[in-house]
């Protein structure tokens, strides 16, 4: 299970009975002890851990790993290595840059779901979800109703979303057979569809905020 951005575990620490603690997610880089370096130099790249970054290990991981009186001897790193080797199972690496790149688009990491969320104004269109290990499962993304049944007729691994409305919103598997062009459609409509739903006023506004 993901828990920060570095590797490091939550689970059973003391600072989060005793302080308080939100971890560095749901503070978004401000855990108790301040400002994480690690967590906002994620946060900046669009990465949910350091297991994304093509620099792994950096030198600033490795300095907070390895410090004398608060490191961990590099098992963060290993396990955000570990993250890092799942990636390679997936069959859309594009996929991420792909949701990155629509225009105002801003996403976060549901700690307590596992869930990417990718959102326009807001609202979400698009979720990336992990499996209890931290590995990318589905995504899921909103189309008409009767476009999303077709496509279920079609694709075994497309089914009605997960933890979603079920009339509306349709999961895909990221290791499935559905291609590449199909899957970057579903991205496209699913964006749109959700934006069309402001006025168009509020889309000029959401638009224009970058």
């Amino acid at each position: 299970m993901i828990e920060t951005r570095c590797g490091l575990q939550c689970t059973g620490c003391e600072y989060i009975e005793n302080l308080g603690c939100k971890g560095c997610i749901q503070s978004n880089g401000n855990p108790f002890h301040g400002t994480c370096a690690v967590a906002v130099c994620c946060q900046e790249r669009g990465y949910v851990h350091c297991g994304d970054c093509k620099d792994l290990p950096c030198a600033l991981l490795k300095q907070y790993s390895y410090d004398k009186e608060h490191g961990d001897n590099g098992k963060r790193i290993e396990q955000c290595l570990a993250w890092s080797c799942r990636k390679e199972e997936i069959r859309y690496p594009w996929m991420y840059e792909y949701l990155l790149s629509k225009k105002s688009m801003t996403w976060d990491f549901k700690v307590e779901w596992q869930w990417i969320r990718y959102l326009i104004g807001g609202k979400m269109y698009a979720a990336v979800c992990k499996d209890n290990t931290g590995n990318d499962e589905i995504i899921s993304l909103k189309l008409e109703p009767s476009e999303g049944d077709f496509l279920r007729r079609q694709y075994e691994e497309i089914t009605p979303g997960y933890y979603m409305n079920k009339t509306h919103w349709n999961s895909v598997s990221l290791r499935g057979e559905v291609p590449k062009e199909l899957l970057k459609e579903m991205i496209d409509k699913s964006y749109e569809l959700v934006l069309s739903g402001f006025s168009k006023k509020k889309q000029k506004e959401i638009l224009e905020t970058e």
